[in-house]
């Protein structure tokens, strides 16, 4: 805690771990039509790089694989990636999830340390959207 002596047996807050969220569409895009469009936003390793993302548009239910862009700078580079989906009119939750060099996978629920920090976790990042 804030004034607090370090603990040792909570987790690091200097090493980060494998994350990922969605920069668009987002809730505040506006008004959306249902049908074809574009899911993109960033993913990050932490001590290793970005194998792969993948991004699910019913909650964690289904996953496609994206399409990672730009060159791969290695480890603690952030990776864009995207996706396109088509989405019929309704509501959406998207989600990402990014799995590392080393196999490790962002995790669905959160891991956080004492203080709230270190926390991943791909369905706390999901975003809602209205699709009309």
């Amino acid at each position: 805690p804030p004034g607090g002596s370090g603990d040792p047996s909570q987790p690091s807050v200097q090493e980060m771990t494998i994350k990922s969220w969605i920069n668009s569409p987002h809730p505040e895009s506006g008004e959306l039509r249902s049908g074809q469009l574009q899911v993109h936003g960033v993913a990050f390793g932490g001590l290793h790089g970005v194998k792969r993302v993948e991004v699910s548009v019913d909650g964690g239910k289904s996953w496609r694989e994206a399409r990672l862009v730009g060159p791969d700078l290695g480890k603690y580079a952030w990776r864009q990636f995207a996706l396109p989906v088509k989405l019929s009119a309704g509501t959406h939750v998207l989600a990402s999830r990014a799995t590392d060099t080393r196999g490790n996978v962002q995790p669905e629920t959160r891991l956080e340390n004492q203080g709230g920090y270190n926390n991943t976790s791909w369905a706390d990042h999901a975003v809602k959207v209205q699709t009309v």
